[in-house]
């Protein structure tokens, strides 16, 4: 008589994951929020990593905005403004704002090797699709911004960094952390001997879209890098990759190792990349969101193994859970809370009450506001400057957590 086998217990989840992620997306409703509304003067104003002066609620790049405005404004033409030695710095420098999108990639790879244990042969197909939906979702977000057209953004980087990390899965560990370095290496070399790697689609004519047919076809792809430069966030991916070797095992001493391993290699050589761009005055090797470098690349993954190696100290190892609840709400549907934000947008639109939101409100909410006796709550409709932008951004990011919520609690979830 056979003694039927029992079921294997089902490995606990590491929800240190989740809460990082959760955090991840708050960031990322909160700043594309600022963004949006184009809030001014916030504050944490100052040089981050080399930048020009910007708030750390904005990306670096826009420190150089806000410079060329404040030029235009005094009388200097374009020409003037970018032969100033400040130009020098034009997308140079890491805000906490900057590290948003690496965050997400690096969880990208911390969840390959769980994935790729977890689904078995069926694994490939899935790595696949999955890449191939992302690239359409990335598409259609952005066309719901901007029209119809075949722009490169976000979720597109993230579909050719995941198909990237899931290959490096085929390389033994020490191939892993070779390949990390070759594609980085590359992407320096492509940045400075090939002037259309930065440069391809830099132009002053519009976008090409259907309804904008005489635009250029190129600049579509520049949106949030250009297509080719994606192979950065590919490196990320990777390094998640490698911390997520370690979790695959629950054993706690090798996530920690892993993790400082990661950490402290790649935040310590991105950092001396990115000052030696600076001392030396060859900036393209310094910090850039837009070129995603490889300095950016090493540096913001690197911080991102240490935060994951807090979170997973106080979530999973001491068992402090309860205040992680928020964020799991965002953590546990991402992607719908991604693509939430603008049907958010859509909808109060259509209510004409979108406007709240700007950072230049439209003559029907002054008025609104107008019928206010107090000034104070007038100035706070009205005026989406300093700390008040960022309370703004605050109420958008709770409004939208409570919708994303009413999904959860209902468990409707979209996952690719």
């Amino acid at each position: 008589m056979s003694i039927p086998a029992l079921p294997a217990e089902p490995r606990a989840r590491v929800e240190s994951i989740d809460v990082f992620r959760g955090l991840t997306i708050l960031m990322m409703v909160f700043v594309i929020a600022v963004a949006a509304g184009r809030y001014k003067n916030l504050p944490q104003q100052g040089h981050w990593f080399g930048s020009l002066r910007v708030s750390t609620w904005n990306h670096a790049d826009v420190g150089w905005e806000n410079f060329a405005e404040e030029q235009k404004s005094a009388g200097l033409t374009d020409e003037q403004i970018n032969a100033l030695p400040e130009a020098n710095l034009k997308n140079i420098g890491c805000t906490v704002t900057d590290l948003v999108a690496p965050f997400f990639v690096f969880i990208v790879g911390l969840c390959i090797p769980l994935s790729g244990a977890r689904r078995g042969s069926d694994w490939w197909r899935h790595v696949l699709s999955r890449a191939g939906m992302l690239i359409a979702a990335g598409v259609l977000y952005i066309s719901l911004i901007l029209g119809l057209s075949w722009w490169w953004g976000i979720l597109q980087a993230i579909g050719i960094a995941y198909l990237m990390g899931a290959a490096s899965m085929k390389l033994p560990r020490w191939g892993r952390w070779t390949a990390v370095f070759g594609v980085l290496a590359f992407h320096v070399a492509m940045s400075r001997y090939t002037v259309w790697w930065l440069h391809f689609g830099d132009t002053t004519r519009p976008f090409w879209t259907i309804s904008q047919i005489y635009g250029s076809w190129a600049k579509p792809l520049i949106v949030h890098c250009r297509p080719w430069a994606s192979v950065s966030y590919g490196a990320m991916t990777m390094i998640g990759v490698l911390v997520g070797d370690a979790i695959v095992t629950r054993q706690k001493a090798a996530i920690v190792r892993q993790c400082l391993l990661a950490g402290c290699v790649f935040t310590t050589l991105g950092y001396l990349l990115h000052a030696y761009g600076l001392s030396s005055g060859n900036t393209w090797l310094c910090f850039s969101k837009p070129d995603v470098t490889a300095s950016y690349a090493m540096f913001t993954s690197g911080i991102g193994a240490l935060v994951f190696l807090g979170f997973y100290y106080l979530v999973d190892v001491w068992g402090f859970k309860s205040w992680a609840s928020p964020l799991r709400v965002f953590g546990a549907n991402a992607l719908l809370a991604y693509f939430m934000q603008i049907v958010m947008r859509i909808f109060l639109r259509a209510l004409q009450i979108e406007p709240l939101f700007s950072g230049e409100p439209n003559q029907t909410i002054q008025d609104w506001a107008s019928l206010i006796a107090c000034p104070r709550w007038n100035a706070f409709f009205l005026d989406k400057s300093g700390y008040n932008g960022v309370l703004w951004g605050l109420i958008w990011t709770f409004s939208l957590w409570l919708v994303i919520r009413w999904f959860n609690k209902r468990d409707l979830y979209w996952k690719l």
